[in-house]
């Protein structure tokens, strides 16, 4: 099956010998308009095998938004809207949908989604709803600009595959030709957004926070894909606009060797972090407050391109909060450390940076990006989801 951007053509191969016999089609019910952005992009599946990608913004009943085929092929529906030229879709376990948009108008940074049915993503030209909406369904997490300035795709680490990192997701970058882990707070367990009535399916935890990965490739890597029968990590990029890129195309490897010294898990309680890293950690570091730095910030939603840094204590000034980290507790596992932050309040990135060391005497030097959606035990929320009332046409 291919995708392309006005339908998905079944490639039949009747005696298995490599070629084509002929071009099939298997569903052309997507309304394209044609347009220079009119693309189509990362066709992926289900466990019940029905297919969904995404489609770039255009003046059409699907443009913006992520579109689900069914397995049969007999028809097309839309799953959710508010895209601007995502070019980042995956299929995680539990058919989990992540969507990642580029940062332009109504789009201030890079936003990487956790799609739920009905769900609006922020861009207002494809919100494809009787009554433009005053908000947008939170993302997963915000990932800063100098991360990821263009978006490529998600794809999960098998099970018992890379050591601690099994299960985890990683998210490719087109811009900065990287990968990045992406953690799920796992604190609250799961949780209904404000978007979806009560009653609804739970929903699994709609924060998390941007590792750093040290792997850098040729081009802007925009698709990945694990090899079952080798356990590696098969990546495709390519150089067209605004990329760190030093070639055209790359088709790249990256096998798993050692175990790296990162986090492998975060969660946000009242007043605290706590990160679990994959190494143990040398005490007297683990528990100096020194060792690590915090800043938080906003971005603003706005027909304008892209956003600055915002102040969350003087909302109209740019720039970022320095934020005190009071004290830092290793946990019994030597592997936990609990940093208090007084006064821990929901925002769009919290970043934290760390120089640590393993006990065998390993380097940590990083940060993790945060975005807190909520707070446990907090008044305030971030971001409000669209009314119910506001939930768009479908096919």
């Amino acid at each position: 099956h291919v995708l392309d951007r006005d339908q998905i053509t079944i490639l039949p191969d009747l005696n298995n010998n490599g070629e084509a016999y002929f071009y099939e089609n298997f569903n052309n019910d997507t309304i394209s308009g044609g347009g220079v952005h009119a693309y189509a992009t990362c066709l992926e599946t289900d466990s019940a095998g029905n297919f969904y990608f995404a489609k770039c913004s255009e003046n059409t009943p699907h443009g913006g938004t992520v579109m689900k085929v069914l397995r049969d092929g007999s028809g097309v529906e839309v799953v959710a809207t508010g895209f601007r030229y995502p070019n980042g879709l995956g299929i995680g376990p539990g058919d989990f949908i992540t969507v990642a948009d580029q940062q332009g108008e109504w789009v201030p940074e890079t936003r990487l989604n956790l799609i739920q049915p009905g769900g609006f993503y922020g861009y207002m030209p494809s919100h494809h709803r009787a009554t433009p909406p005053t908000a947008y369904d939170p993302p997963l997490c915000w990932i800063p600009r100098a991360l990821d300035n263009s978006a490529g795709a998600q794809v999960w680490i098998p099970k018992n595959h890379w050591g601690p990192l099994a299960g985890q997701m990683l998210h490719l970058s087109y811009g900065r030709c990287t990968m990045m882990l992406i953690l799920r707070d796992e604190s609250g367990g799961s949780r209904l957004l404000p978007s979806h009535p009560a009653g609804g399916a739970r929903l699994p935890p709609s924060q998390g926070a941007v590792i750093p990965l040290p792997a850098r490739f040729a081009s802007g890597i925009c698709r990945g894909r694990f090899n079952p029968h080798d356990g590696h990590l098969y990546l495709t990029g390519m150089r067209g606009w605004q990329t760190a890129a030093v070639r055209d195309g790359c088709f790249q490897r990256v096998r798993y060797r050692k175990p790296l010294p990162l986090p492998t898990n975060y969660s946000i309680s009242s007043n605290s972090i706590a990160i679990t890293f994959s190494e143990p950690l040398d005490r007297e570091l683990a528990e100096d407050p020194e060792s690590y730095s915090a800043q938080t910030w906003n971005y603003r939603w706005t027909s304008k391109y892209g956003s600055a840094d915002y102040s969350l204590d003087n909302p109209n000034k740019e720039g970022r909060d320095r934020v005190k980290i009071a004290s830092a507790r290793l946990a019994p596992d030597n592997k936990t450390i609990h940093l208090s932050i007084p006064n821990l309040r929901p925002a769009m990135q919290l970043a934290v940076s760390y120089n640590l060391e393993t006990t065998s005497g390993a380097p940590i030097q990083s940060a993790l990006y945060a975005t807190l959606n909520h707070v446990p035990n907090s008044s305030e929320t971030q971001t409000l989801g669209v009314q119910p009332s506001n939930r768009p046409a479908t096919d």
